[in-house]
């Protein structure tokens, strides 16, 4: 689009008159745009840059007189000419364009590079009340909105995401993971590229205590003819949780000279079992860490059978390994107050031999599996259960010959009892803290002050370590007195 500008000195006094009285009705340039109308007195060619809203307006001072205006789109910015030097801008919708200014003799004045966008002029006036500790700064790109600069805490950075999405009447936003964890995601309306001062530490310490108890009784009689194939009672174990290893304790024996006998079985077992692991990991506040304590199990996966040039086939069993032992994730941010939002993953996976089954001739072990993940809200020393599992399992069978193990008092000799009960407790407790920083002189470790002991010392005393005295603790070369050491259920 081309404008082109009156030489006629009447008009132009006309013109300016009516600047004058109008200038008063002219809307002024809003917050967000980046450039004011100010004059300029060089007699070069001026580049410029504005960032407008919508539907904003600016007015410009030219360096000196214009003859043309020529507008590369006009459909995103308009530009009224009143008079020689003075340029009237209106942004009509968003994109970019460009504007140049030519004088009389066809040389260029002026280039001026405009973005239209939403007006986020209002925005930033929010985000300084709202958050008067905050350094924000809310840019545009097209449609986009472009949160920058720096805040306290990742509660500042999410309440400022919940404002600019509000200001955009749309839930949907796109994070930098880079910088301040703010949970809302993708939809490329708004950009958070916040950045948090001093961004603290967090500590996890994770508890995950198991109690096993189990209970195994068989009781009964078996019968068997001489070469067992008649009236004998398995004592495989009917649950397929485990099999007895023992064949119990023969009580009695019945024999006749049919070669029929009855053998009373008796077996009782108990058996106790306690898991505890304490993971502690230390993550910088939005970042993620994992913490691993087990190992890897070997698992045929699968078999391959080739013939040889013998006739005889061989075979190779693939190999795959399984990961068993407890694994903890977690990704910590420290909101306001000391108060942090913690999103925990923890896995803890054993190996379970009654689960295993063959498979080509190998064993195939199963596995038991506890998961939990959970996002909570704690105070900094604050603890909770994330996770509890109380499980009880009884079973039991009875086997016997059809009707005479019904028989009154009798059916006692003709039957086996099987039973079985298991009990499973397990609790997974969480305490976050925000890390200090700590003296080194404070922190001690687990080896520190041993020694092994002296060949004379294990012969003849017994000792498995050397006693000695430091400048800490000057007193340890006489001996311990009370409780010391470690204990080992």
């Amino acid at each position: 689009m081309t404008f082109g500008l009156s030489k006629q000195s009447s008009h132009a006094a006309l013109v300016g008159a009516a600047l004058i009285g109008a200038a008063g009705l002219l809307p002024q340039p809003a917050m967000a745009q980046t450039i004011q109308s100010q004059a300029i007195e060089n007699e070069g060619v001026v580049a410029r840059r504005l960032n407008l809203g919508v539907g904003k307006s600016i007015i410009l001072d030219l360096p000196r007189d214009a003859s043309e205006i020529f507008v590369a789109n006009p459909k995103v910015a308009n530009a009224i000419v009143r008079s020689a030097r003075k340029l009237y801008i209106i942004a009509a919708e968003g994109g970019q364009t460009s504007i140049f200014a030519m004088d009389a003799q066809g040389r260029q004045i002026a280039v001026i590079e405009i973005s239209v966008g939403r007006d986020v002029g209002e925005l930033q006036r929010i985000l300084r009340t709202a958050i008067p500790t905050a350094n924000i700064t809310a840019r545009t790109v097209d449609e986009t909105i472009i949160l920058t600069g720096e805040v306290d805490s990742a509660g500042d950075a999410q309440k400022a995401m919940d404002i600019a999405n509000g200001f955009l009447g749309s839930g949907m936003a796109m994070t930098n993971a880079a910088t301040a964890a703010s949970g809302v995601g993708g939809g490329g309306k708004l950009i958070n590229s916040l950045t948090i001062r001093g961004r603290d530490q967090v500590m996890l310490k994770v508890s995950v205590a198991e109690i096993q108890r189990q209970v195994m009784k068989q009781l009964g009689v078996s019968t068997a003819t001489a070469n067992g194939s008649w009236g004998r009672f398995s004592m495989i174990n009917p649950f397929g949780l485990q099999s007895f290893d023992q064949n119990g304790v023969t009580l009695g024996k019945l024999a006749t000279t049919n070669a029929i006998g009855a053998q009373l079985q008796a077996y009782e077992r108990y058996g106790v079992a306690r898991v505890l692991a304490e993971p502690t990991v230390t993550a910088i506040s939005g970042e993620t860490a994992k913490f691993t304590a087990g190992g890897e199990i070997p698992v045929p996966q699968s078999q391959t059978c080739t013939p040889t040039t013998t006739g005889t086939t061989l075979c190779t069993t693939g190999i795959v390994f399984k990961n068993y032992g407890v694994t903890l994730n977690f990704t910590p941010v420290v909101l306001a107050e000391g108060r942090i939002l913690l999103r925990v993953a923890t896995e803890v996976t054993e190996v379970d031999p009654t689960q295993s089954y063959a498979f080509n001739g190998v064993s195939v072990p199963g596995f038991r599996t506890r998961k939990n993940e959970t996002s909570v809200e704690l105070p900094s020393g604050g603890s909770i259960a994330s996770a509890g599992l109380l499980q009880s399992t009884s079973m039991q069978i009875i086997n016997g010959l059809p009707g005479l193990m019904n028989l009154p008092v009798l059916g006692s000799l003709f039957r086996s009892r099987d039973y079985q009960r298991r009990e499973t407790e397990l609790m997974i407790i969480i305490t976050p803290y925000i890390a200090k920083v700590s003296n080194p002189n404070d922190l001690k470790r687990p080896d520190e002050g041993y020694a092994d002991a002296s060949d004379p010392q294990s012969w003849l005393l017994g000792r498995v370590n050397r006693l000695y005295s430091t400048t800490s603790n000057p007193q340890a070369i006489k001996g311990f007195r009370g409780s010391f050491g470690f204990i080992a259920d």
